[in-house]
């Protein structure tokens, strides 16, 4: 099954520090990987699903699309999670590219000098920052309204588990 893309390649270039010139193709599976293991895991298969239909409607300009608290959800928090949690995974590797030849780091055509990874692991960083921050505004709001396909989140800091007798 396909994935359902929930960004446009704009919408990465228009609110992060990745160029308009750059290939849509070169972070458009950072998009998906985000959305699979970033978003669908806090947002339940049910409730992931739903969004994804729902913004194919909206975008087809078929069935209802995303309406209401759903797209208030995709608006304020899931699109802003997608885009920052793709940048994140996106600059861990903009360096790079794989061809033929090997692996091999990209110099700058234009005479700009390369930054030291010190510099791409800070704006990973702002990345992973900006993700968290809308993923904690998110499970605020989530629980302020009511969404059928909500069934809470699990993240590996909530489960609680015993070894020994002692409770970690």
């Amino acid at each position: 099954m396909a994935t359902t893309l929930l960004l446009t390649g704009e919408d990465i270039t228009k609110n992060t520090i990745i160029n308009g010139n750059v290939d849509k193709s070169k972070y458009q599976s950072d998009i998906k990987t985000c959305q699979n293991l970033m978003i669908k895991p806090l947002l339940g298969e049910e409730l992931y699903n739903k969004i994804c239909s729902d913004y194919e409607d909206t975008l087809n300009g078929t069935g209802t699309g995303l309406t209401g608290s759903y797209y208030m959800m995709y608006e304020d928090y899931i699109k802003e999670m997608v885009i920052h949690g793709s940048t994140e995974i996106y600059l861990n590797h903009a360096a790079y590219t794989v061809s033929n030849s090997g692996v091999s780091k990209l110099v700058s055509q234009n005479g700009a000098t390369s930054v030291n990874k010190d510099e791409i692991d800070f704006l990973i960083q702002s990345s992973r920052k900006l993700y968290n921050l809308y993923k904690d505004e998110f499970l605020k709001w989530i629980d302020t309204v009511s969404i059928s396909e909500w069934n809470g989140c699990i993240t590996p800091s909530s489960k609680k588990r015993n070894y020994g007798g002692w409770r970690l």
